[in-house]
């Protein structure tokens, strides 16, 4: 039985100019429509302790009075948006009743399909619902929908501390941290508008000095990198470490296919490769990454957009808003020893963490105006590690089979690839490749994932530190950890552009989105 409550819920109100990351993220939507839902945040599972029902609803009502966001509504002004903080408002929780707890699980994977399935209208829904799974008046299982335009996936672990807060009967602990509108008017403000006018500045000159096309079109040829030739499997999760199942070339082929490779050995190789260079996983992960890209593509250079949290601005710390955005890396010399490809990447890297945080429609028509400023931006790189399993992905391995390929849904914005790094289920790194079939074909995408295994796991057996320079300290920070047992938040599968952290997001100077 099924019990839809439409609770109350009020606050403070008000309006202003949509963010820098509200504007960007709805204007993602808008293009992926009516798809759009695929942005959705979701994560919520069984909980340790039943609660009863009328509790869990309370605890929803207050979460929504206690963030400005989660009131947020985004109307389109003009040629650009603004942002409506409503006084009062009306959230959805719908409740589905079974007899017995050998139901709650089956029922609970139903309810955040159906849930994180439906699209918001964002100009008059509040963004975000609920679903309770309950026995005889107890709450066994819960999901929570966040429309990304009130969240990334960085703010996930603040939405879940507050959750686990007030579902033990405990006040959260009080943050000083922007909300949307104090978000705004910073950046509307003269220190906001200096900010991004050289934050621009720096991203046109990475563009003039970024290559045109990283991977042409029509140039997956059938023959990657390390493959003498490219097998080609259907649609399911077939393919393995030896070529899987084989068989012919479907007639209606689709656009984009998916490469998962699942590592153990990934994590605690990068662990060692950092210690040594002084440096963060991230970064070790990031300059392997951009060199299995590069190599794929026959280039001693690369242009990425990386996805970056923007959390290591004090005010936006522990923000609940959607502030991630991407910056634009361009580095050149990937063909060189790996030890030397990781301080190039780790300065590019900078440059692009510093950029990420502007006006992008004001970039864009900038970019537009100079024609020396075209440049690749649709090869995508997003790490959301601590975020918890992409229960989304197509391609699934399994512990006998490490590498699994499939078709990806077409709708991916136009990207030639996205690049994520997920946590794996049982433990490990799921390097998660989406690419366009056209540019990269199967064996040019198993050469990339398995190569940034490769490569650092070959960096984590040099016996000495490579050189006496000083190794660089990142400046962007790891991502929030993941939330307790039952609430961990779900990533989505790699397509980009990505969501800021995805259906959950990371901090890593890396992940965050889609975005």
């Amino acid at each position: 039985m099924r019990v839809v409550h439409r609770v109350e819920v009020r606050g403070s109100a008000g309006e202003g100019p949509a963010t820098w990351g509200q504007t960007a993220i709805r204007r993602a939507l808008a293009a992926l429509a009516p798809q759009d839902h695929q942005f959705n945040l979701v994560w919520g599972g069984p909980l340790d302790r039943p609660l009863p029902t009328a509790a869990a609803v309370e605890v929803v009502r207050a979460l929504v009075e206690r963030h400005d966001s989660l009131r947020t509504r985004i109307h389109v002004r003009g040629d650009g948006f603004a942002q409506e903080l409503c006084g009062a408002g009306t959230v959805e929780v719908v409740e589905e009743r079974v007899d017995d707890l050998a139901a709650v699980a089956v029922r609970g994977a139903r309810m955040r399909h159906e849930l994180w399935g439906r699209r918001f209208d964002y100009a008059t829904d509040l963004p975000v619902r609920a679903g309770l799974v309950t026995v005889d008046g107890a709450v066994h299982h819960t999901v929570l929908v966040v429309a990304h335009t009130a969240l990334d996936g960085w703010g996930l672990p603040v939405l879940d501390a507050d959750l686990t807060a007030l579902a033990a009967g405990s006040a959260p602990p009080e943050r000083a941290a922007w909300t949307p509108l104090d978000e705004a008017a910073w950046q509307t403000s003269h220190d906001g508008r200096r900010h991004d006018a050289a934050a621009r500045a720096r991203t046109l000159r990475t563009m003039r000095a970024a290559p045109v096309v990283v991977f042409p079109r029509g140039s997956a040829d059938g023959k990657g990198p390390d493959s003498g030739s490219a097998v080609r499997e259907g649609r399911g999760d077939e393919g393995t470490e030896d070529g899987g199942a084989g068989g012919a070339e479907a007639a209606a082929r689709p656009r984009y296919r998916q490469t998962v490779l699942r590592s153990l050995r990934l994590g605690p190789a990068a662990e060692r490769v950092a210690a040594r260079w002084r440096t963060s996983t991230s970064g070790v992960l990031l300059a392997a990454s951009c060199r299995a890209l590069a190599a794929a593509a026959g280039r001693g250079d690369l242009a990425l957009q990386v996805m970056v949290s923007n959390r290591f601005r004090p005010a936006l710390a522990d923000a609940v808003v959607t502030t991630a955005m991407e910056g634009l890396l361009h580095v050149d010399g990937l063909d060189a020893p790996f030890e030397e490809v990781g301080p190039r990447v780790w300065r590019a890297a900078m440059t692009a963490y510093r950029s990420a945080y502007y006006d992008k429609d004001l970039l864009r028509r900038e970019a537009a105006a100079d024609p020396t400023t075209a440049h690749d931006g649709t090869c995508w790189y997003n790490d959301r590690r601590g975020t918890g399993p992409d229960r989304t992905l197509r391609a699934r391995p399994t512990r006998s089979r490490r590498l699994a390929r499939a078709d990806a849904s077409d709708e991916q914005g136009g990207v030639t690839l996205t690049l994520h790094l997920v946590d794996a289920p049982d433990g490990g790194v799921d390097v998660v490749l989406t690419a366009d079939a056209a540019r990269l074909d199967d064996a040019t995408a198993a050469f990339v994932v398995r190569d940034v295994e490769r490569t650092v796991l070959a960096a984590s057996r040099a016996p000495t530190p490579p050189s006496p320079r000083r190794a660089p300290r990142p400046a962007a920070p790891r991502a929030p950890c993941p939330g307790p047992r039952g609430r961990r938040p779900a990533a989505r599968a790699g397509g980009g552009p990505p969501r800021a952290g995805g259906g959950a997001g990371r901090g890593r100077g890396g992940r965050g989105g889609r975005a």
